[in-house]
């Protein structure tokens, strides 16, 4: 048979495997069932690791809504009734609550109608209209076109009530003209199982504890009741120092700002480095060791990109992340401002019409007052090689000589360190023989000067925060887009190659559209990540106490991390119970993310 098996040697061969390879009926099943018990000892150990999860979770969410819900104790400092003559509160209608207003709390009247009623940006609202703040035609013609400090406070009083919410205003007196007050505050478990031990210690040690330190020996518990301290007012009002005031619109809209900013810059830079290293770089040392790099940046501790993000982009790149470089978050000076400022000092008699500027001081010509306007002009207006700040002497010097008088400086360098307003008043000056000017006035002038030129860069806005987690995010969206890509059969490629596209319509066309259910899975799920970070937003300079919402990517800003944590680090019970709420919308906000991410991927997923 030559080089062929015999039959002898196959039988025997196939013998040998039954030898070697099949176990006889009992070890087979005793090895079958070994293996059914390693089984249910996984099986047992997932159930318990789902359920230490689920307990853990389970914790944390009972924990949070014990501090977020619960009883409080209300002092009102006036009593409504004497306000209402004996009605109560809600039934009062607008223009009743509106005049309670105008009686009581003076020229705030104004700002409740900047923060409750005005169409305009904050740094108009004092120069605009009452049609403009209004936004209505039908205003009444006879104030539509005055400032609002114009009119009378009745007429204040009846826009508050034409356009404000009833609700609104009701809160307003509450905290206001009553002055309402929480005393205390006990978590929900204690409302439910223990009312009547929080009730006698409300109206005892804690009241008598209120009446000391307010010295209001008359003050009584109002009220003693179940409160949310999530609500739809906790999601609408800005940051206070009094718990029952504070919100978190503030933090809210600078997180979803943060949030916008890192999906703007970290989607197009991760998914584009992820298509270089599949679909282009060779594959070899130097593609694994970048991988190898991005693979250890993803585990590289959050505070470190803090301090990277400090160093460039809030230092190094101050003139570019503060706004200068687009004239935003200063207004560099005009003839117009100039004039507003230098009026105190000459009895406000000092007027310009076009070029031209005239005073009725006859000791002040048009030309000297031409010269003043130049030096403001000048040293007001910031540049990027001295930012902004020049030395008092150099402007001190300018005005003078503005001014044609002898100004004699001796100041020293601790004199020049000195605060921005005092500044002007370091320096004596000679003016015997030039009566035009008092020393009062030029003390005034340079004051204005100094603050007019105060303008320094500052990096500590929203787009720095941004784009720190947007370094911080970005290994891990490289990753999962890589791993979206690779999914991808390589069968689609070639059948595209086939029809002659090219290796870029082969990406655009086939590659990406497959691959986007896991690129956007990704992204969102660092992107939730991102929102919850607290370091990095700390280094970088986020606020802990802002009351200003973030109009532009060069604004100050906060987020719900960093109000959390200085609500918790606050000693008063009740900052613990409006952080637990704030840990509720922040948690809802993460799921919220999170849902998302899992409903773009069952939705858009496609199976090979």
């Amino acid at each position: 048979m030559g080089w062929g098996l015999s039959k002898d040697r196959m039988m025997n061969d196939t013998d040998k495997q039954r030898r070697y390879y099949m176990p006889k009926e009992a070890d087979f099943f005793r090895r079958l069932e070994q293996r059914h018990r390693r089984g249910r000892v996984g099986r047992l150990f997932n159930y318990l690791s789902i359920a230490v999860a689920g307990l853990a979770l389970i914790a944390l969410f009972v924990n949070v809504a014990n501090e977020a819900f619960g009883t409080i104790g209300v002092v009102n400092t006036i009593e409504p009734e004497t306000l209402t003559a004996g009605r109560p509160l809600a039934d009062l209608n607008n223009e009743e609550l509106a005049t309670i207003l105008a009686d009581h709390v003076g020229r705030r009247l104004r700002v409740f109608i900047r923060d409750t009623i005005s169409q305009v940006e904050n740094e108009r609202f004092t120069k605009a209209t009452v049609a403009e703040i209004v936004s209505d035609d039908k205003v009444d013609p006879a104030i539509a076109g005055e400032l609002l400090k114009a009119i009378s406070r009745e007429q204040q009083a009846g826009l508050l009530a034409r356009y404000a919410d009833r609700g609104a205003l009701r809160n307003l007196v509450l905290e206001e003209v009553v002055e309402q007050k929480v005393i205390a505050s006990y978590p929900l478990s204690a409302a439910i199982f223990n009312f009547n031990a929080v009730k006698s210690e409300i109206e005892g040690p804690i009241l008598a504890k209120y009446r000391k330190a307010e010295r209001l020996d008359d003050a009584k518990v109002t009220v003693i009741r179940f409160h949310s301290w999530l609500d739809s007012a906790f999601l609408t009002r800005p940051m206070s120092s009094t718990p029952a005031l504070a919100g978190v619109r503030t933090a809210l809209i600078g997180s979803i700002g943060l949030m916008i900013v890192v999906v703007l810059a970290a989607l197009p830079i991760g998914v584009g480095a992820a298509i270089y290293l599949e679909e282009y770089a060779y594959h070899g040392f130097v593609n694994r060791l970048i991988e190898t790099n991005v693979r250890n940046l993803a585990g590289v501790p959050s505070i470190i990109y803090g301090m990277l993000g400090l160093a460039i982009f809030v230092r190094a790149l101050a003139p570019f992340t503060s706004g200068m470089l687009f004239h935003y978050n200063f207004d560099a000076p005009t003839v117009e401002s100039v004039i507003e400022r230098i009026a105190p000092a000459f009895d406000g008699k000092v007027s310009f019409d076009g070029v031209a500027l005239t005073s009725e001081r006859d000791e002040l010509d048009a030309a000297t007052l031409g010269r003043i306007v130049d030096t403001f002009l000048y040293f007001g207006t910031p540049s990027l090689t001295m930012l902004g700040n020049s030395s008092v002497v150099d402007m001190s010097n300018a005005l003078a000589e503005a001014l044609d008088i002898a100004v004699d400086v001796t100041t020293t360098r601790a004199d020049e360190e000195r605060d921005m307003e005092v500044r002007g008043r370091a320096y004596r000056f000679d003016v015997a023989d030039n009566p035009r000017i008092s020393d009062e006035a030029y003390d005034r002038l340079m004051a204005s000067l100094v603050r007019i030129n105060s303008f320094a860069p500052n990096g500590r806005t929203l787009i720095s925060a941004g784009m720190t987690l947007v370094l911080l995010i970005l290994p891990i969206i490289i990753i999962n887009a890589q791993e979206a890509i690779r999914a991808v059969p390589y069968t689609i490629r070639e059948a595209s190659y086939g029809l002659g596209a090219t290796r870029w319509q082969t990406i655009w066309k086939q590659v990406l559209p497959a691959a986007l259910p896991g690129i956007m899975t990704g992204t969102i799920l660092s992107v939730s990540r991102a929102v919850g970070e607290t370091a990095p937003l700390i280094v970088v300079g986020a606020a802990t106490f802002l009351v200003t919402d973030p109009t532009s990517p060069f604004s100050q800003f906060t987020a719900m991390p960093i109000q959390i944590y200085q609500w918790t680090a606050r000693p008063q019970g009740q900052f613990a119970d409006i952080a637990a709420a704030a840990i509720i919308v922040l948690l809802a906000l993460m799921l919220t993310l999170n849902a998302a991410a899992i409903f773009l991927r069952n939705r858009y997923s496609i199976r090979f």
